[in-house]
């Protein structure tokens, strides 16, 4: 179905839908069909795209307009450690399946607590050096259900400016106020502790250990610094962390030798971990308020065999092949050489996890770009407002230890000849 409206993509983001027109609740809805529309028969529609083959070093895309299958190289996937398609951990999820059936059917609380999500936790448990860990069916529930559970009015969260959305909406679920403090910035992170300690009885420091969208690791020395001056409890969210950051793949807070002095460490099983699901691991008084305080663990199914077992069979994979995340940060040191030698401004520099980005420019340009990067064969993150300022759009870029060299070189050469086009380099 076509919309009656016609609207020029080019010249709206998603921000200009948030409210309707004319007072109808789906008004607003009807606009950004049109808006949608425009932006597809453009070409320049760079999500939800439709793959057919697993996602690793290289996926099959079915193509929207076409529908046609094409190969492409990916550069898209938080594949961390190239786990996703071992056949170590699809044997796993396979024999579980056998024994278990498709689902729990029943949140943990009735008939979804069974002995592979115990063991997982025993598992993740060890592996912080923490005295429990709980599993939750999705990473954002972990941090929602965790962060809801802890906080009560009377209590405050200040958390980095750029933490993920699910950090956000946890605190906006516990209904305690919180407070944003410049990114990075452990003096306004202060300045704002100096102000809201009087006033409120726990404060809650929450940062991603690295940056979901930028790459860049959270300042953690000193943030630790000031959340113990001011008696603050601190959560870092090691999702992008895990298995990539640290001597031992535990993430920023191992990277800084503060691992033992983090309160909760927060983690997700999407990334590196090759399944879906998320984990806190803490002191075991936590983990069981937790339990019986956080809605989206509560009130959530749990976690399917099959991905438990996966996520199993991938943290001990993990754990016993390190040679796995030397060959991650070759690739990542590697990739990002490269790119500032053809003449990318590539951030972070020098590279701190397996996330880079590039600068672009103007949301147009993004959508442009990735119309381009698309129709050569790379399959990449392109971001634009409102995920970042207006007209700062970027290239998000994910590295695997599964990327050969010739994948790389392959990419490095279509990003080359798409820079000079943009006129990037």
């Amino acid at each position: 179905m076509k919309p009656l409206t016609k609207v020029n993509s080019d010249k709206f983001t998603l921000v200009d839908f948030l409210e309707s027109p004319n007072g109808d609740l789906f008004g607003k809805a009807e606009l950004f069909y049109a808006f949608l529309d425009d932006w597809k028969d453009r070409g320049t529609y760079s999500y939800h795209r439709e793959l057919t083959s697993s996602c690793g070093t290289r996926a099959k895309i079915r193509d929207r307009g076409t529908g046609k299958e094409r190969d492409f190289i990916v550069l898209a996937s938080n594949n961390y450690l190239g786990l996703n398609t071992r056949p170590e951990v699809i044997e796993a999820g396979r024999r579980a399946l056998e024994k278990y059936g498709s689902g729990m059917c029943g949140s943990r609380f009735l008939s979804g607590t069974y002995d592979l999500v115990t063991r997982l936790e025993e598992r993740l448990a060890e592996f912080e050096h923490r005295e429990s860990a709980v599993v939750f069916t999705t990473g954002y529930q972990a941090n929602v259900g965790t962060i809801s559970a802890l906080l009560r009015p009377r209590d405050v969260a200040v958390i980095d400016r750029l933490c993920h959305a699910s950090i956000v909406d946890g605190c906006r679920l516990s209904g305690a106020p919180f407070r944003t403090f410049r990114h990075n910035n452990a003096e306004d992170l202060e300045r704002l502790l100096s102000r809201l300690a009087p006033r409120y009885r726990g404060k809650f420091v929450i940062v991603d250990g690295v940056f979901s969208m930028d790459g860049d690791l959270a300042q953690l020395p000193e943030i630790m610094e000031v959340a113990r001056r001011y008696k603050a409890r601190v959560m870092v969210d090691e999702a992008h962390g895990t298995g990539v950051v640290g001597p031992n793949g535990r993430g920023c807070a191992e990277y800084y030798g503060l691992y033992r002095d983090v309160d909760i460490s927060l983690g997700t099983f999407s990334k590196t971990l090759a399944g879906t699901g998320g984990f806190i691991a803490a002191s075991k008084d936590v983990t069981d308020y937790v339990r019986h305080y956080g809605r989206s663990y509560m009130f959530s199914a749990s976690p399917t065999p099959v991905v438990v077992a996966t996520v199993l069979a991938a943290l001990e994979l993990m754990m016993r092949e390190p040679e796995l995340r030397q060959k991650l940060w070759q690739n990542i040191r590697y990739f990002h050489g490269r790119l500032k030698t053809l003449g990318f401004e590539v951030f972070p520099d020098p590279p701190q996890s397996a996330i880079m980005t590039v600068v672009v420019g103007p949301d147009v340009t993004v959508r442009r770009l990735s119309k381009s990067l698309y129709q050569k064969g790379l399959f990449v993150s392109t971001v634009a407002y409102p995920s970042v300022p207006r007209d700062q759009g970027k290239l998000r870029i994910s590295l695997s230890a599964a990327h050969s060299r010739s994948d790389l070189d392959e990419a490095l050469g279509i990003l080359s000849d798409v820079g000079k086009e943009f006129r990037l380099i």
